[in-house]
């Protein structure tokens, strides 16, 4: 099975022929360093350069320089087993920070959601408190209509008749008047007075205040 057909044979030979001229190319690139040197190529020139003698000492250099590499190698070994452990130490640091900042990330997602869920909480109560003060606006302009303060009270029973006295008497007046109006009333021209809105549509007889001041009036 391993005899080469003839098919074969011309892939062969090609194989052959582009290996030689690799290492014809490669010689030639060594043969061209070689020849760099300067009194390489002047012995070479004037035949006082004895190869096999020089390949010798190439050759012994080079045993020299590897026993030192292996030398420094085992004099260095402490050192690389000591950085190797210190390398896997920070490794294994990084993968916790890795593993903390995921978790933070995880964390931060999680606050995302919060955050946005005391927005919409926040946009909410702000609304609420929009409309507590809108109510409460109301209603201190409702109670104004219909609450005898002290000293529109003190004015009519013990003060003197003069222009004060009338105008108190013209407030109280239009007080009871105000709070007389019942749901008959709202077809009336009247009703486009802004009490009704203030009362939120109900007729001032008919709120809990406005009933208390009728029994007081």
């Amino acid at each position: 099975n391993n005899i080469p057909t003839r098919t074969s044979l011309p892939l062969l030979k090609k194989t052959a022929k582009e290996s030689g001229e690799q290492a014809a190319e490669t010689l030639s690139a060594d043969l061209a360093v070689f020849l760099s040197d300067p009194s390489l190529r002047s012995a070479l020139a004037d035949g006082s350069l004895d190869l096999a003698s020089y390949s010798s000492t190439i050759n012994s250099e080079l045993a020299t320089l590897e026993r030192e590499c292996i030398a420094l190698h085992r004099q260095a070994a402490p050192d690389i087993r000591i950085l190797r452990e210190e390398m896997d130490v920070c490794d294994s640091i990084l993968a916790g920070l890795q593993e903390m900042l995921l978790g933070f990330q995880a964390d931060l997602s999680g606050l995302s959601g919060d955050i946005r869920q005391l927005q919409d909480q926040s946009r909410s109560l702000a609304v609420q408190v929009d409309n507590r003060r809108d109510a409460e606006e109301g209603l201190r302009l409702f109670l104004e209509r219909i609450v005898v303060p002290p000293n529109l009270a003190e004015c009519i029973c013990r003060g003197e008749v003069d222009e004060l006295f009338l105008e108190c008497v013209k407030d109280l007046e239009e007080k009871n008047a105000y709070v007389q109006l019942t749901e008959e009333a709202i077809d009336d021209p009247a009703s486009s007075d802004p009490g009704f809105v203030l009362s939120s549509g109900i007729p001032p007889s008919q709120t809990a205040a406005g009933k208390e001041m009728i029994e007081h009036l």
